[in-house]
């Protein structure tokens, strides 16, 4: 096990450390570090194009930002699943970042096995009847479904499967390859070989890379409904946050939504409502040190434990209109899923505004402009949620050189420009060119005065 866990430091990690002995580091912007990230359906027969919705979902792309770490099991069947006082513990347990068990070298709660049909039989009743399908604000309804995101993960040890995508191979071997992968930056294993670093420098390299790496795991869980424009605007008016809840559209409040310029706003016809439930990988340095202690060359072991949990972060929900009115041409299968990628696309954006946990790093791109001035832009726009005079702070990678690790300071703040955000949600071309409108630009600006590298990246701040 320690050769393996020396070579895995040597080659993933040490190529990092060598490069951050110098003080500032340049990141390849193809290659930066991004969250993964597990996207998963609660299946819910009982709301209008069920079945569309679903093989939309199921045919939906991982978001270029995050890395890919969907596994096979991504659809529950729910709609009637009751929901009890031990289903809310348990919810309560999971919103807790660390487990006390993490650190005391005991197992976290087992999973329960079996019976899940048994509990086939009343989540929905007292929502079926609501004209907006019930998951109004973030009352009872929301922890309801919650309760039950939680429960299915638990049901099917996610935790234990993230793992598995992790450091399991199609053999069933432990596996270093996905870590390689997405751990290096820009640097070759040729690179990493000349690094000459001492094996106590090893260890600690591999201890905060892969605490980075794997506690930066998600997942996101969502329950979809098809709802008519009515229905929306009488939910959004009821709802206390009602900001950028629709993919697309500026929102400035529940209050707007009542009004006839909104309402004409949206459009006419259908909407795809998305609610998402956002759980993270527990990773600490104590459970990964009984992992590669105690499970590395151990599958019994491994395959039999507990200790793999996720973290109940949060929710947060959004709607997509299906533009039938727009795209005149198109099969409604065709529209619900241009509706059902936008939807994910703005729910994800809402939950990292919302947690700093979850937002993720975007690499910034310097250029000169003709004045011999920066121009600083970037390959986010609408779909990520951005609105004029949003504030980022500019991130440079450096070594903290009394610690030895590796951090980003920032070196300054700028603004999204007012003048030039890109509309990169699903389909925007499109529709731009069928309304006689055009974009001339493929990336947002941004404004301010910093001493920026390329290479440096965007994080969003409140």
């Amino acid at each position: 096990m320690k050769k393996l866990f020396f070579t895995f430091s040597l080659i993933a990690i040490v190529a990092s450390n060598h490069l951050l002995a110098q003080k500032k580091v340049a990141v390849d912007t193809s290659l930066y570090m991004r969250s993964s990230i597990c996207l998963m359906l609660m299946d819910d027969s009982k709301i209008p194009k069920a079945d569309t919705i679903k093989g939309c979902f199921m045919a939906l792309p991982v978001p270029d930002k995050y890395n890919d770490h969907n596994i096979n099991d991504r659809v529950f069947k729910v709609g009637t699943i009751p929901i009890g006082e031990e289903e809310y513990n348990a919810l309560e347990v999971a919103k807790q970042e660390t487990l006390a068990s993490d650190a005391n070298g005991e197992a976290a709660p087992k999973k329960k096995k079996g019976g899940f049909g048994k509990l086939m039989g009343g989540l929905a009743k007292g929502v079926a009847a609501s004209a907006t399908g019930g998951l109004v604000g973030g009352g009872a309804e929301r922890n309801l479904y919650a309760a039950c995101a939680n429960k299915l993960l638990l049901d099917q040890n996610t935790g234990k499967l993230l793992m598995d995508k992790w450091f399991v191979d199609a053999s069933g071997a432990m596996s270093q390859e996905l870590v390689f992968e997405r751990g290096l930056y820009n640097f070759s294993a040729e690179k990493a070989a000349e690094a000459q670093e001492s094996q106590q420098g090893v260890t600690r390299a591999a201890q905060d890379s892969g605490y980075e790496l794997l506690g930066s795991t998600f997942v996101v869980m969502s329950h979809f409904n098809y709802l008519p424009k009515d229905s929306v605007i009488a939910e959004m008016a009821a709802t206390a946050s009602a900001v950028g809840a629709l993919a697309g559209y500026d929102v400035s409040g529940a209050a707007a939504l009542a009004g006839s310029a909104a309402s004409m706003a949206m459009g006419d016809g259908y909407f795809v409502k998305i609610t998402s439930f956002l759980f993270k990988l527990r990773w600490n340095e104590e459970i990964q040190e009984r992992f590669f202690s105690e499970m590395w060359d151990n599958p019994q072991a491994y395959e039999s434990s507990d200790l793999f949990s996720l973290q109940y972060v949060g929710s947060e929900k959004a709607f997509a209109n299906v533009k039938a009115s727009i795209f005149k041409n198109k099969p409604e299968e065709e529209l619900i899923y241009m509706a059902t990628v936008n939807a994910v696309d703005a729910v994800l954006a809402k939950l990292e505004k919302k947690y700093d946990v979850f937002k993720t790093k975007t690499p910034l791109i310097v250029e000169e402009g003709a004045d011999g001035k920066p121009i600083y832009t970037a390959k986010i726009g609408l779909k990520e949620g951005l609105e004029s005079g949003d504030k980022y702070e500019v991130l440079e990678l450096t070594q903290n050189e009394a610690t030895g690790k590796r951090e980003y300071k920032r070196v300054g703040v700028l603004k999204v420009s007012k003048d030039q955000i890109w509309n990169n949600t699903f389909g925007a071309d499109e529709e731009l060119k069928l309304k006689g409108n055009e974009q001339s630009f493929t990336s947002t600006r941004f404004e301010g005065s910093i001493k920026a590298q390329p290479g440096m990246l965007l994080r969003q701040i409140k």
